[in-house]
């Protein structure tokens, strides 16, 4: 799984008080305050220390900036977690400025730079619908969809009669990322994949 993508499992709040967590809940995707800035769990290690608390060795990933840090967090030690906002969009185009989204409830439109995003901007299409995720009315990430069909741009010719799935081949898909399909796939064929994980499903069913 991604570093990115684990931010599927971060937990929508819908009010702005602050929300106070203690050391038992500390876990993968989850968004803390750290340094007043949303910061999701890229990272956990339980370590049992020989005399005494228990520590949780922790790598936080900064949803504004990107920036990464080593935070080791003591039993005991309250935590707070971020009060975020999601909200329905549509992605509409890339430009040279940044990736534009359409709200759904007002159909305003709203510019996130590409590398705040990371991979999650190699999967965006026009049209697709995500939820933009926001924190003191800033857009800071996304939450795709976890399957997504697209169509193959580019790959090598099909192995004739070859039907067997745990053969790969490397294939573009038509926003410019490659993955990795079965060696029977070929240009033009539609193909679903697992945004989690940057994997291949299955042949896309219309």
């Amino acid at each position: 799984m991604s570093i990115d993508n684990l931010f599927y499992f971060a937990i929508q709040l819908d009010n702005n008080c602050d929300i106070m967590i203690d050391f038992s809940q500390i876990k993968l995707g989850l968004v803390v305050l750290f340094n007043k800035e949303p910061c999701v769990v890229t990272k956990c290690d339980f370590v049992k220390m020989n005399r005494g608390k228990p520590v949780k060795q922790t790598v936080l990933k900064n949803l504004v900036n990107g920036n990464n840090y080593n935070y080791t967090y003591k039993s005991g030690e309250n935590v707070e977690e971020a009060d975020l906002r999601k909200e329905k969009g549509t992605f509409m185009y890339a430009s040279s400025e940044g990736l534009t989204f359409m709200l759904s409830s007002t159909y305003e439109t709203i510019e996130i730079h590409k590398e705040v995003l990371g991979d999650k901007a190699d999967y965006l299409k026009e049209g697709l619908e995500v939820m933009i995720v926001f924190f003191d009315e800033k857009a800071i990430s996304i939450d795709l969809p976890i399957k997504i069909d697209y169509k193959i741009i580019k790959t090598d010719p099909a192995v004739k009669g070859n039907s067997v799935s745990n053969i790969t081949k490397d294939a573009k898909i038509e926003t410019g990322r490659v993955v990795k399909v079965p060696a029977f796939i070929e240009i033009g064929d539609r193909v679903l994949v697992n945004t989690v994980e940057d994997s291949y499903v299955e042949r896309f069913k219309s």
